[in-house]
């Protein structure tokens, strides 16, 4: 077994420092051990699913209660395809029969385990899922804390690499800041706890109720969620040029060193036209995975990449390019070229103070930056379908370049 296999072993020397072995299991493995009354807590047998080869969410074997309600939970969101499959693993998990089908097993030694840190931590008996998502940098374990019963009490991140480590702590800060400030329709998750697990960051913070009652936001509600994070911090707007948020992405540009991709983004950047421009806070990661609407109010999580002064609208176009790449990186982002603008030319992002002859600047900019952000954290090399940034993301920011300058000369008169 290679590829995440290896990925699957290393994680479980994170996760279960006693260590852990992948094999096969008997047909009625999943009837042993400790009993679902006992929540599983002894149990050092898990099921990688859908395989070792393929592991997406891991699973106690012994807790079925726990592993149905992890597998609907980390479905949430997804396509509609990925939800009629968890629906039938669901199904076959809540009956007991998902052990016979699924042969691969980890299987852990015996000694301290994060499942007894994490109950130590919050002071009752912890049993977990853990999601660890398609192959990206910034791949890491997220843990689904249930009871024994099966009822969602929070989740855990931890880093297993510089990278992670970085974002678990910036979540952590960023989930304090929060804490104090005023988002007067949107919930965040609370820090439960903050330390460390086998030298390496943790953080625990409480489930928010999503589910059934909950969809993705509507344009509305999406424009109006990007609008109040933005002023996490009061909007300023500045000329481009001379602003801290060019400067800071100029550095990282230079930071890039020789890579090839590097010299068209800042001869990009510097050919951007002066514009002036709103710039507040962005959530940084805003899709359809991290958010979720009720009529009323949106509940927002995963806020490893707030960061603050960048352009307005940058999260819209986020989320707003995530949608558009469901059809496929080439036509998704032919399509975001459309529908990007027109979100950032909506009454709601006017009336906020984005100028109309800024719209293809905003986009260059985001586009820009994430590409750098791409490039920094390695994707590409990792895999990540939208990281191949000279592939599709240099063609479309040099078209955009154009559009922003002949916007600049329409806005002028």
């Amino acid at each position: 077994m290679t590829g995440d296999t290896d990925y699957l072993t290393g994680l479980a020397e994170v996760l279960w420092p006693c260590g852990g072995m992948l094999g096969r299991g008997e047909p009625a493995a999943g009837r042993s051990g400790s009993s679902p009354a006992r929540g599983g807590r002894d149990s050092r047998v898990y099921l990688p699913v859908p395989s070792a080869h393929n592991p997406r969410v891991i699973l106690p074997v012994t807790n079925r209660y726990a592993a149905a309600r992890g597998i609907a939970a980390f479905a949430q969101r997804h396509s509609f395809r990925e939800r009629v499959r968890a629906t039938v693993l669901t199904t076959a998990f809540a009956c007991g029969v998902a052990p016979l089908l699924l042969r691969d097993r980890l299987h852990v030694g015996a000694g301290r385990t994060i499942e007894h840190a994490l109950s130590a931590a919050l002071d009752r008996t912890v049993v977990i899922a853990i999601h660890i998502g398609p192959p990206r940098a910034n791949r890491k374990p997220v843990l689904l804390l249930l009871t024994p019963a099966g009822r969602a009490i929070g989740y855990a991140k931890l880093g297993v690499n510089d990278l992670t480590s970085r974002l678990v702590r910036a979540e952590t800060e960023a989930l304090g800041l929060l804490a104090e400030s005023r988002l007067p329709d949107i919930t965040v998750p609370r820090l439960l706890y903050a330390g460390e697990w086998n030298g390496r960051p943790l953080l625990v913070q409480d489930a928010l109720p999503v589910g059934d009652q909950t969809d993705r936001p509507t344009r509305r509600q999406l424009l109006r969620c990007v609008l109040q994070i933005s002023a996490l911090e009061p909007i300023e707007v500045a000329p481009l040029a001379g602003s801290a948020y060019r400067a800071r992405l100029a550095a990282r540009i230079t930071a890039l060193g020789a890579r090839p991709e590097a010299e068209p983004l800042r001869a990009c950047l510097d050919r951007l036209p002066e514009v002036r421009i709103p710039f507040g806070a962005w959530h940084g990661d805003l899709t359809r995975w991290n958010v979720a609407c009720t009529p009323r109010r949106a509940f927002v999580w995963d806020w490893e990449r707030l960061a603050f002064g960048v352009p307005l609208g940058f999260d819209a176009l986020h989320y707003e390019l995530n949608e558009c790449v469901q059809i496929g990186v080439h036509a998704g982002v032919h399509r975001w070229l459309d529908t990007g603008a027109r979100l950032l030319r909506d009454p709601l992002m006017s009336g906020a103070g984005l100028p109309s002859g800024a719209v293809a600047t905003v986009m260059a900019l985001y586009l820009i930056d994430l590409a750098t952000r791409y490039l920094q954290d390695r994707q590409a090399e990792a895999g990540a379908r939208l990281a191949a940034v000279d592939d599709w993301l240099l063609p479309a920011l040099a078209g955009l370049r154009d559009r922003a300058e002949y916007e600049c000369r329409e806005a002028a008169g």
